[in-house]
């Protein structure tokens, strides 16, 4: 799906710039930079690598001629990767030049820089919260075992108190 993420990605990154000229705030486009920063997310994200066996299953079961899971060879998938890639960078440079003329300088560039931090932000809060659950779900776990201890001391006290009433 390579290809058709970069097309979506390029559409969205055009869009934003055509609607740029009209806007009056960068709240009337906010939503449209949204999706084109998170399209652009998609596409650069890195894809697991294949095993042998399965790229010798796929190979086998022609599973390379859409060209759309970017594991094709051929020269004509390969390079309308690469112009694809290049256009969404040239749209990408196209839309902080218009971001820069109508809002000032470093609009583009403060816009990224924030996103990112609050995407890391968001991370490091997400992080934080799996390891709370981690925490909470051992302490359940030893709280448990502490009481299945104790409910077991006090049916061993309770057996033993039964048999000696019984055997003295």
């Amino acid at each position: 799906m390579v290809l058709a993420e970069i097309s979506l990605a390029i559409g969205a990154v055009k869009a934003v710039g055509e609607a740029v000229d009209s806007a009056k705030s960068l709240l009337e486009i906010a939503g449209l930079l949204d999706e084109a920063f998170e399209l652009n997310d998609q596409v650069k994200e890195t894809k697991k690598p294949k095993g042998a066996t399965e790229v010798i299953l796929e190979s086998k079961l022609n599973k390379f001629e859409d060209n759309t899971d970017g594991t094709s060879t051929s020269f004509a998938a390969i390079a309308q990767e690469v112009t694809d890639s290049k256009a969404l960078k040239h749209e990408l440079y196209r839309l902080k030049i218009r971001l820069n003329n109508k809002w000032g300088p470093d609009t583009y560039d403060t816009i990224i820089n924030t996103r990112k931090k609050r995407i890391e932000q968001q991370e490091r809060l997400e992080y934080e919260h799996r390891q709370l659950l981690r925490e909470r779900k051992k302490a359940r776990k030893h709280f448990l075992i502490e009481i299945l201890k104790a409910g077991g001391l006090l049916l061993f006290v309770a057996g033993a108190t039964y048999w000696l009433m019984q055997n003295y």
